[in-house]
């Protein structure tokens, strides 16, 4: 299910960085030809911007960039349509099934551009929590509804968690991450120490007033990337607030500071973070999940609502 992180380096690179700048450029080949043309590739361009924008995994560059390419589109793209008005040129000079195929691929691009935003909206209802860190700026690196765009949020589509039996109470699930000033969630991008990561070790608060029904606390930390993960969440901590359960993974072995039956207050130390269970590199999974029944793992997700203010959708940073 996990690449290694030399191919994870090489995907993303080509994906975030590489070929927005090549279809940029390619702007002054197909921008200036005719408007009909330009018109055609300039939504190519976009659409394929914009989704990686919504859904691009910019956790493994850098956070900033995902906007010089927004920008960097909006600019090009205007200079040039204006430039094919003026010559007033709308003869297709262009191979025409190059242009049905650019067409094409342009409308599956904003199905799923469509789908991110609206698994991005707020839902009506949700349960409002607390942000689990304190100072620093976290990223969302998988958040939203995961049943109407897996590019948004993977677990619910996922089938490793389909065959677990998870994967209904993880439709909101959320991963979350932390950035450094400059963009990055990690030191240095081949690492194989977790200690490189920039939320590795961040203290976990409690989210809620609640009670703690499991912890396990006895996990060893993966090697980043390293593959062959047993599946589980890893070091967790599961809270009850009513009948909603909350569980909070992939924490640090012997780092837990409750125990099943303690009544614990919203803003408490619980534990920190580490890289446990089915995770290939250091992060917080967090997921609600309602049940009367107590099997939280089959249990309805639930949209989380941090702060009176965030919605955690993917690529979502969060201040605090």
């Amino acid at each position: 299910m996990f690449l290694s992180r030399s191919k994870i380096f090489i995907i993303t690179n080509i994906l975030n960085i590489v070929m927005p700048i090549l279809l940029i450029l390619g702007i002054f080949k197909f921008g200036t030809v005719n408007l009909i043309s330009a018109i055609i590739y300039l939504l190519f361009v976009g659409n394929f911007i914009f989704l990686l924008f919504k859904a691009g995994y910019w956790e493994f560059t850098n956070y900033y960039i995902r906007y010089v390419l927004i920008l960097v589109y909006l600019v090009i793209g205007t200079r040039n349509l204006f430039l094919v008005v003026s010559y007033k040129n709308t003869v297709i000079n262009n191979n025409i099934y190059v242009l049905l195929l650019l067409s094409m691929i342009s409308l599956i691009m904003l199905y799923l551009n469509l789908s991110t935003v609206f698994a991005s909206r707020k839902p009506e209802q949700y349960i409002k929590l607390c942000f689990p860190f304190k100072n620093g700026k976290y990223i969302i690196t998988d958040g939203g509804d995961g049943k109407t765009s897996s590019l948004i949020n993977y677990h619910n589509k996922a089938q490793i968690h389909k065959n677990g039996g998870s994967n209904t109470s993880m439709r909101y699930a959320t991963d979350i991450a932390k950035l450094s000033k400059f963009g990055f969630t990690v030191n240095s991008v081949l690492t194989r120490e977790n200690k490189e990561y920039e939320i590795f070790h961040e203290k976990v608060y409690c989210p809620c007033d609640a009670i703690v029904v499991d912890i396990v606390d006895g996990m060893e930390d993966n090697i980043p990337f390293s593959g062959n993960y047993p599946y589980n969440v890893g070091n967790r901590v599961v809270l009850k607030k009513d009948n909603y359960y909350i569980v909070m993974g992939h924490l640090a072995k012997d780092s837990i500071t409750v125990k099943p039956g303690d009544k614990v207050l919203e803003g408490q130390l619980l534990a920190i973070i580490g890289n446990a269970g089915l995770t290939p590199r250091p992060h917080l999974h967090m997921q609600v999940s309602y049940c009367e029944d107590g099997y939280y793992w089959k249990g309805k997700g639930v949209p989380i609502f941090f702060n009176d203010k965030y919605y955690p959708v993917k690529n979502t940073v969060i201040k605090v």
